[in-house]
């Protein structure tokens, strides 16, 4: 769910909403013209309030590239429009291509709002692969039961002979009884966690049983392959 909702609010920020931008501004134009439309990147609401008004029709383009469209407007001025992701840029220019306005539209979904679903899949893509690697790392934790000991996943056989007993200080509140053994480190640990082995009862009746250690569950359960 968080990988599914960080990568549509990538694509609203990205692909859905400029487009609904585009298509709702670009209906002022021609039809013929409608089709070719397309969104210019440079052209932000930042970068509209840098024009002044005196400036020409080329120095614009020169700075933003040439309008999606332009053409007449009125008795004295013709009018140029430009498509930004977040809303579009609209001036009126005389005969000698002087501007005399310039007008920013905000689209539907303004520049906040895309820069609000941009914020959200940002602080939501980490949250997602924190929890994938957490989920792989449930997935893959476990421990093989056999004659020998018991072998926890990416780790060294616990060998019988090397298990010294319980710490069952966190069994209750956290279902994870921990196992105590000696290695060639010296005294060791390894927690059983209630929630992530299948076969942890089974594990440690098992236990329990052959080394004579005091049964912290005290409930019987029949052997399973552990994995």
């Amino acid at each position: 769910m968080v990988v599914g909702f960080g990568a549509f609010c990538f694509y609203d920020a990205y692909i859905r909403y400029p487009q609904q931008n585009l298509d709702d501004a670009k209906k002022e134009l021609p039809a013929e013209l409608q089709d070719t439309a397309s969104i210019n990147d440079r052209v932000t609401e930042a970068t509209v309030k840098t024009l002044k008004k005196g400036i020409s029709l080329e120095e614009i383009s020169k700075e933003i590239g040439p309008p999606a469209w332009r053409g007449e407007f009125g008795e004295h001025n013709d009018r140029a429009v430009w498509f930004g992701r977040g809303g579009s840029l609209v001036v009126l220019f005389d005969r000698m291509g002087v501007i005399r306005t310039i007008d920013w539209k905000v689209g539907k979904y303004g520049e906040t709002d895309l820069w609000l679903q941009l914020a959200m899949g940002l602080v939501l893509a980490p949250l997602a692969l924190i929890m994938l690697f957490r989920l792989i790392a449930m997935c893959t934790r476990g421990a093989e039961f056999s004659d020998q000991g018991l072998k926890p996943s990416g780790k060294e056989l616990i060998p019988f002979d090397s298990m010294t007993g319980w710490d069952t200080e966190s069994y209750k509140d956290r279902g994870q009884i921990t196992l105590k053994y000696d290695s060639a480190s010296g005294n060791s640990e390894y927690v059983l966690d209630d929630y992530k082995l299948a076969a942890f009862k089974t594990i440690v009746n098992e236990i329990s049983q052959r080394k004579g250690f005091d049964n912290p569950i005290k409930e019987e359960a029949s052997p399973t392959e552990v994995s």
